[in-house]
This record gives structure tokens, C-alpha cells and sequence, in this order.
């Protein structure tokens, strides 16, 4: 039974001489002394040598080795329950090609220790360098699985320890899942088939779930194991059937051979020679095909059971030495053990006590160092037998007893319930999950015919109702093209009309802002005329009351009185010009405006719509006061705009200011103070110009609104509704810029209007 998942490689560590063995044996080659000195060359050569020395011992080494023929009632037990029969048995025997085949397959073995324990130290110098949780992980695992496995169980327990800590430290799942695998081989190595099967039952889920396959197949070969050690081989074969599945669906090469060869190994024990053939011929050319030989001892091994089973017992005995030979490395305590036992088995079969004593003690003395109580108890029970027939009675107790211990410990009696418990709790979940998966498949099932059904009715239902529809639509569409007819004609009508209230609108507009400009500009006028006129007065009874001192020949007073006269004089030109000015600038927006466009300083255009607005408004109210706050940009760059068309904008915009302020000191109280603030910037290079009032504001419901024409929120006569349309349609339509309005119901608004700079 082979219980190695792969063949041992790396470092030869602490091998222990079989006693009673003489050096320069099987047990204690040249080759394998000049290998552990790291001289790989003079290992070859030792192999060479050894080889020839006892090729005239040995038969051919078997290629093809069987021919498989027509089924009979035997029956050879194939993966899904199929069965072929082997009618008959020709081997192939080529001397020549079988002994150089012998030497590659050692060099290769060779090969594959060193190249493991390369994987091994590159893995320590990828630690050392970068020092991570992972690596040492994957470090543990492989000591634990390539080399301490067949050399030393309690430094491989130890790295799975270690691992296994670290990964549930790290939340590493896949470093947990692999040295939890490896622990369940070890326990199972020790004996420990309970702990080693419910390891396996828990970690088989998990692996499932995160489409773990090295870790499942690995699960899954141990549970055949474990079986296999209990004698449940029909189980034993179950989980082999299922480790072949998964190392095939992965390609895992390594994997299919162990698989086959484990295989092969529980037919051996139910006497099924057939079917062992049929799968380690299966192993063998795998591992040939993919050149992977590491386990290529175990398969030449299985050869010599098959020759054993037929009654060859010297070709049995040449495959056992064989075995022992392509086995590099010499720490395989377990094959060495099998190899050994099965020679004693073939020379106690040609009455050769002595050489079968040799031998099953050196099966004993390496299932000790195996620490395999399986291997023990099958090594002491030969022992017993021999030492028996030839009336040694006293060591054949001493044998016996041995293997009764080793027995017990292998198929105590609450282990085997144990064992029972376990795998009728494994079988209890699995026939629950096959449950829930069908009832779910079922149900799926019925949902999608219900579904189907459920379309198909939907469809039909809807064909009726479309055909039902259609005809009333067919009526439906008539009447509504009359309508549509009706209401066109209705339409025109109303456009008709609607064009020609907007030219009214537009022409009233036009008249109250004239309107509003001519009394703005009429107060203007006023102020500076009253100037003129109180100052000239004045002047007039100065020149009086001059005439009089200067009769009287009071000179000082006449000079004071001429100083006065100055004064006046210089007043009365002072407003005057600023009459003149006024008179001029109303002259100039009189003139008819083409719409061109020209450089324009937006701070003087606000500054003087502006103060038109404010006493336009104070023309038509005496009690109106608001103060005004300018924040101008001294570096404000010129625009390109129509004079005419951004004045009237900024006109009708500081008069929705003024008339915001003025409608709310109406009713604020005293402690209000009407504020007109406008300002003016460079924002992301574009000109800027802010209107902001501390007024009544704009209610949400109606923001969206204001700037749709016709809507105003003045009173009947107060307003036409198309100041801020037409505002808006001169900035963002003639003038490419954008208008925006943020404001706050009885807080206050602010219109920002941006201009691009040409």
C-alpha cells in the first residue's frame, strides 16, 4: 500500500543503517554516499557500476507489459464502474532496452531529489529576501510534503504545525487548507486514522468551495488511505475513484500517477490482480509520458507483486531489488519496509528461511523508523511466523506481541466506532446536500415551466388585447385627426393674435422704460437748474448790496462781497456743465442704435444706469432712499457688446433691484436699510457683473418662471413681464454670455451676468 502522496526528494536527512545489514549492501550503496556529499557526478558513476555488477542477476525490465483482451467473470474494476478482463498475460522482456531504461530512470530519479531540493532552498532564499508570512508558509508545506515525508514524521508534524499557525494567523486559506491536508497524511502515518479522516471530511468542503483541486485531491487520496488501513476498501476505492477524477480534471501528472499507483495498491490487497495491473500500467505510462519518475520505485514495486501473485518468484524477487535500486533516497523508510517484507514474502515462497529472516527484519527496522504501526504489525506478524517455524519460540513472542500492539493501535475498538461515527456523519451531509441540490434543482424546475407557462399565457393575453386595441385605436386615430385639424386651425388663429400682443407688449415696454428715463433724467435736469437759479438770486441782491459799500467807500466789505460773487458765479457754471452733461448723455442714448458692437467699459455703463435708475424711482416716489454700493474692478478689461442693448439690460435689472428693496421697506419695519450692491470681476476669464438687493426675493416656486416671457410678478399695470426675457435674450443670445439668479424668499436676490472677453 503506498501512503506516500509523492516520492521523497531534497536532502538525506539523518539516515539510520538497517541493523544487521553489512555496508555496501542494498541498504547502503555508493551512490547514495557520494549523492549526500553533493557529488552528483560520482553518483552517476556509482549507479553505472552498481548496475552492471548485477545485471546478470536481474531479468528485463517490463515495457508495455500487458496486453489487455476481451471481458470474462473475473472482471477488472475500471473508474465508473466498467470492468475489462486481461485474457491473457504476455510480458515483453527486452534485455538490452530494459537495463539501460533501469539507468534512466535511476539518473532521472537523481534528478528529481535534486530538483526538489533546488524548489526548496529557492523557496528559503525568497524568505530570507522578502521576509513574507506566505512564502514560509509555502516553505513548511514543501519540507513537510517533498522531504520530511518519508525521512522524518516529527520534523514534518513540526512544519505543519508551524504552517498551519502562521496561515490561520494570516487568514491565508489556501496555506491552512494544504498543511491541514498534510497533518491528516501525518496523523495518519502515526496511527491517528480517526483525527486523520474528520481533517480530511472538513477540509473536502472548503476545498470544494474555493476550487482548491491540489488540496482536494490531496484530501481525498488520504480518506482512501485511512480506509484502506481500516480494510473498508470498498470505500478505499471510492475515494481513490474520486482522488483519479480530480488529478485528471487538473492535470495534476504527479497526482495521476500516485492515484493510479494507490489504486492499484487496495486491488493488491482484495487479491484483484487484474485490475491492480490495469492501473499501474496506467501509472507507468504516465509517469513515463510526463517524465515524472519520482515515483517510479513504488510502480516497479507493483510489478514484482503481480509476478508474486503468478507464482514468478524470482522475477518477483528481481523487481523488489529493483525497486530498492531506482529508490534514490534511502530515508523512504515505508517503501524500504514494503520492499523488504515482500522479498522476505518471496523467499520464504522458495524455501529460503534465511534470506526471508534478513529481510522481514530489515521490514521491521524500517517500519520503526517509519513510525508506521501498520508496517510494524505486518513486518512483526512474518517475524513471529518465521521465528515459530523454526522453534524459536521466544522471539517469535516477542514478535507477536509486537504486533498486537501495533494492531491495537490500528483497529482498537472505539477508534473503529469512532471511525464509523465519522463516516456516517460524512454520509449523513452528503445525501443532505444531494437532497437540497435536487429539491433546489426541482424547484428551479418547476419555476421555469411555471415561468414558460406564465410567458406563454402573457403572450396570448396580449395578442387579443393588441387586436382588441388596434381597432379601437384604428377609430380613436380618425377622430383625433379631425380634432388635430380643428385645433391646428385654432392654433394659427392664436399664434396670429399672440404676435401681435407681444408687439404691443413690446412697444408698451419700450414706452415705460422711455417713460421711466424721462423722468429720471427730467429730476436730473431739475437739480442743477435750481442751482443755477438759487445761486443767481443771490448773485443778483451780492451785486446790490456791493453797489451800496461801494458808494459808502467801504472797501473791505466790497471786496468780501465780490469774493462771494466769485463763488457763486463758479457754482453756477459747476451745474451748469453738469446740466450740459446730462443734456448730452440724453442726446447720445436718443441716437438710433445699428446693434454694433464695440469696446466697452462695463464699470461706466453700469456706474451711469445706475444712477439713472435710482432717480427715475425717486422721481416717482419722494420717499424712496436706498443706499448704493458699487464695487467696480479697476482692471475690468473692455467687452465687445451693443451699448444700447447691454444699457437696457442693465437698466431693467437695477430696477427689479430698486423695486425689490422699495416693495419690502413697505412693510420691513424701521430697523430695515434698503441696499443695492453692484460689483464687477474677472471670473474664469470672462467679465462678471453682480446686481445684488437685500429685498423681498424670489419664492422657489417661481424661480424656474421669471424669465419666461410674460411673466411678471409686479401688479396689473406695473409691469409687462418681458424685462428679464428680453434681458436674457440679449446677454446669453446676441452676446454669447449667461445670466443666472440665486436668491432667497425675504432675504434678498443676485443676478450675475458673464460676458466673454474678445
Amino acid at each position: 500500500m503506498n501512503k506516500r502522496i509523492f516520492a521523497p526528494a531534497g536532502r538525506h536527512f539523518g539516515r539510520v543503517p538497517v541493523k544487521g545489514v553489512p555496508a555496501g549492501s542494498l541498504a547502503e550503496d555508493p551512490a547514495l554516499r557520494a549523492r549526500r556529499r553533493g557529488a552528483l557526478m560520482a553518483s552517476i558513476t556509482a549507479t553505472f557500476q552498481a548496475l552492471f555488477t548485477i545485471k546478470t542477476q536481474l531479468p528485463s525490465f517490463p515495457l508495455a507489459v500487458e496486453r489487455v483482451g476481451e471481458r470474462s467473470k473475473a472482471g477488472v474494476s475500471r473508474p465508473g464502474g466498467h470492468y475489462r478482463k486481461c485474457m491473457h498475460h504476455t510480458s515483453t522482456y527486452l534485455p538490452v532496452k530494459g537495463f539501460f531504461l533501469l539507468i534512466t530512470c535511476s539518473l532521472l530519479c537523481a534528478h528529481a531529489a535534486v530538483a526538489q531540493k533546488v524548489f526548496v532552498d529557492s523557496l528559503t532564499r525568497a524568505y530570507h529576501q522578502n521576509h513574507q508570512d506566505t512564502t514560509l508558509v509555502q516553505l513548511y508545506a514543501e519540507k513537510a510534503e517533498k522531504i520530511y515525508i518519508t525521512a522524518d514524521v516529527d520534523s514534518g508534524m513540526y512544519c505543519v504545525n508551524q504552517g498551519l499557525q502562521i496561515s490561520r494567523r494570516i487568514h491565508y486559506k489556501h496555506g491552512e487548507l494544504r498543511t491541514l491536508t498534510l497533518k491528516a497524511v501525518y496523523l495518519n502515518r502515526r496511527g491517528g486514522l480517526v483525527e486523520s479522516i474528520k481533517i480530511s471530511f472538513d477540509v473536502i468542503p472548503q476545498a470544494t468551495k474555493t476550487n482548491d483541486e491540489r488540496v482536494l485531491a490531496q484530501a481525498y487520496n488520504n480518506l482512501g488511505l485511512c480506509y484502506q488501513v481500516l480494510k473498508n476498501y470498498h470505500k478505499s476505492i471510492d475515494y481513490y475513484l474520486l482522488f483519479i477524477r480530480v488529478a485528471e480534471h487538473g492535470h495534476f501528472a504527479d497526482y495521476q500517477v500516485t492515484a493510479y499507483n494507490n489504486t492499484a495498491r487496495v486491488y493488491f490487497d482484495i487479491d484483484n490482480i487484474d485490475s491492480a495491473s490495469y492501473y499501474n500500467n496506467k501509472a507507468y505510462a504516465t509517469a513515463m509520458r510526463t517524465n515524472n519518475v519520482r515515483n517510479i520505485a513504488y510502480l516497479i514495486r507493483n510489478f514484482g507483486t503481480i509476478a508474486e501473485s503468478r507464482g514468478d518468484h524470482k522475477k518477483a524477487i528481481a523487481y523488489f531489488r529493483k525497486s530498492i535500486i531506482v529508490l534514490k533516497v534511502k530515508t523512504n523508510h515505508y517503501l524500504l519496509s514494503e520492499d523488504n517484507r515482500r522479498l522476505a514474502e518471496a523467499y520464504l515462497q522458495l524455501k529460503r528461511t534465511d534470506s526471508a529472516l534478513y529481510f522481514a527484519k530489515g521490514a521491521y527496522n524500517e517500519g520503526k523508523l517509519d513510525k508506521d504501526p501498520e508496517l510494524v504489525m505486518k513486518a512483526a506478524d512474518m517475524l513471529a511466523s518465521i521465528y515459530s517455524a523454526t522453534g524459536d519460540y521466544k522471539n517469535a513472542y516477542i514478535y507477536q506481541q509486537e504486533k498486537i500492539v501495533s494492531g491495537d493501535s490500528l483497529f482498537s475498538r472505539e477508534k473503529s466506532l469512532q471511525v464509523q461515527n465519522l463516516t456516517f456523519n460524512e454520509d449523513q451531509r452528503r445525501q443532505k446536500e444531494t437532497e437540497v441540490r435536487n429539491a433546489e434543482q426541482a424547484r428551479m424546475r418547476f419555476y421555469l415551466l411555471l415561468g414558460v407557462l406564465g410567458v406563454f399565457v402573457l403572450i396570448a393575453a396580449i395578442l387579443l388585447f393588441a387586436n382588441s386595441q388596434r381597432k379601437k385605436a384604428n377609430n380613436i386615430l380618425q377622430q383625433r385627426n379631425e380634432q388635430i385639424e380643428t385645433q391646428h386651425k385654432a392654433l394659427e388663429k392664436s399664434m396670429a393674435d399672440l404676435k401681435t400682443t407681444q408687439s404691443q407688449l413690446i412697444q408698451s415696454e419700450k414706452m415705460a422704460s422711455l417713460g421711466e428715463l424721462t423722468a429720471g433724467i427730467a429730476h436730473e435736469i431739475q437739480n442743477p437748474l435750481n442751482f443755477v437759479n438759487n445761486f443767481s438770486e443771490v448773485s443778483v441782491e451780492l451785486l446790490a448790496e456791493l453797489k451800496e459799500e461801494e458808494a459808502k467807500g467801504n472797501k473791505e466789505e466790497v471786496i468780501a462781497i465780490a469774493n462771494d460773487l466769485t463763488q457763486n458765479l463758479e457754482k453756477i457754471h459747476h451745474h451748469g456743465k453738469r446740466a450740459d452733461f446730462i443734456v448730452k448723455g440724453m442726446l447720445e442714448h436718443s441716437r438710433t442704435n445699428t446693434g454694433e458692437k464695440q469696446l466697452t467699459d462695463m464699470n461706466v455703463l453700469c456706474d451711469e444706469f445706475l444712477k439713472l435708475s435710482y432717480h427715475g424711482l425717486r422721481a416717482k416716489d419722494k420717499n424712496f432712499n436706498a443706499e448704493i454700493i458699487t464695487h467696480f474692478d479697476p482692471k475690468l478689461p473692455k467687452v465687445n457688446v451693443s451699448q444700447q442693448d447691454m444699457g437696457r439690460v442693465m437698466l431693467n435689472l437695477f430696477n427689479n433691484a430698486f423695486y425689490a428693496v422699495n416693495q419690502k421697506s413697505k412693510t420691513a419695519g424701521t430697523g430695515y436699510k434698503p441696499e443695492v450692491t453692484v460689483s464687477t470681476s474677472v471670473e474664469n476669464g470672462q467679465v462678471a457683473i453682480k446686481v445684488k438687493d437685500n429685498g423681498v426675493g424670489i419664492p422657489d416656486a417661481i424661480k424656474e418662471k421669471i424669465m419666461q416671457p410674460f411673466f411678471t410678478t409686479k401688479p396689473t399695470g406695473e409691469g409687462t413681464g418681458l424685462g428679464l426675457s428680453l434681458t436674457y435674450d440679449m446677454v446669453v443670445k446676441g452676446h454669447g454670455g449667461s445670466l443666472k439668479v440665486n436668491s432667497v424668499e425675504n432675504e434678498g436676490s443676485e443676478f450675475m451676468i458673464t460676458l466673454p472677453v474678445d
